[in-house]
């Protein structure tokens, strides 16, 4: 069972997660870390930033990809830095799914190799259907936490509390 920080720059590089969770965009020729349409006058943790972190720890990098047209410069900056298997890509356009998984089959990238499913929408029967490992977000509560940790077809837990998580993890093994 694998966790993942969310939304964990900087605050999470070092919880124990195996993989941080970034939002990324590109903001004036930069690519950045942010949700949402960054406003003037924000900064932003920008990607050449959280690579350097991310690649003086043993975490993996999921690259939560809000925008489309820049996924090959993305993805070869992140693999200047990081092994195939330390990136993962939940695009959020059909085309940037086939973009990265064309040009980087080492990457793995949902829908293809995961499914991310929001924890709402993780019900059994959804996971049952689900053909490739499931990364369910954002689990927070404990209760939850034990539920998805206890299923086979669940690979990673995407939360805000990692060390619960791990905690369980632990416990379970």
């Amino acid at each position: 069972m694998l966790i993942v920080a969310h939304a964990g720059y900087p605050a999470l590089l070092d919880s124990g997660a195996d993989f941080i969770e970034i939002d990324v965009r590109r903001h004036q020729g930069v690519i950045i870390d942010a949700h949402d349409a960054p406003k003037a006058g924000t900064n932003h943790a920008t990607l050449d930033e959280i690579l350097e972190a991310v690649s003086r720890r043993e975490l993996g990098l999921h690259l939560d990809v809000k925008e489309s047209g820049y996924e090959i410069d993305l993805i070869s900056r992140a693999l200047e830095r990081l092994p195939a298997g330390r990136i993962v890509a939940t695009p959020d356009f059909e085309e940037s799914i086939r973009v990265i998984k064309q040009k980087f089959p080492a990457v793995r990238v949902s829908p293809i190799d995961f499914m991310a499913l929001e924890q709402k929408d993780a019900t059994p029967e959804r996971l049952d259907q689900c053909e490739v490992p499931v990364w369910v977000w954002t689990v927070d509560r404990v209760r939850s936490m034990r539920r998805f940790i206890d299923d086979p077809k669940v690979e990673a837990l995407i939360t805000n509390r990692p060390d619960r998580a791990i905690a369980l993890r632990h416990r379970k093994s």
